[in-house]
């Protein structure tokens, strides 16, 4: 299946690199292009002008795509840090009754119910 795509993407690539050769060998005029603000004047061939536009305009929407994927990298570390404190946090939980029932204590919550019943009733809920 891999082979596949390979072959599939390889297709597609000289397909587009074949058209771009064509479309550049049959579109010799030249355009002149008046770049305002500036005095000056730019002659070049009608393809040169379209590819190039194309090539700016996938260097920028990689350039944008980058910056949106750099974005979500950073928010899934800071999330990946709360869950591993929260993680951590829930491990010295469980660890504590563990000790209390060893010293003979009992810890009591709100309705007078042993308060191990109520973290572990938490950690059910956030497992």
């Amino acid at each position: 299946m891999r082979i596949l795509g390979h072959l599939l993407w390889l297709s597609i690539t000289l397909f587009l690199a074949m058209f771009a050769i064509v479309f550049a060998t049959s579109n010799k005029t030249l355009i002149t292009l008046y770049l305002w603000p500036f005095d000056s004047v730019l002659t070049a061939p009608v393809w040169l002008l379209i590819l190039s536009s194309f090539i700016i305009g996938g260097l920028l929407s990689a350039i944008l795509l980058w910056g949106q994927w750099l974005a979500i990298r950073a928010k899934l570390w800071r999330l990946e840090g709360r869950f591993n404190k929260l993680q951590a946090k829930t491990g010295k939980m469980t660890a504590e009754p563990a000790t209390q029932h060893e010293h003979g204590q009992q810890d009591y919550g709100q309705q007078n119910e042993p308060a191990v019943s109520n973290q572990l009733t938490t950690a059910r809920r956030l497992g």
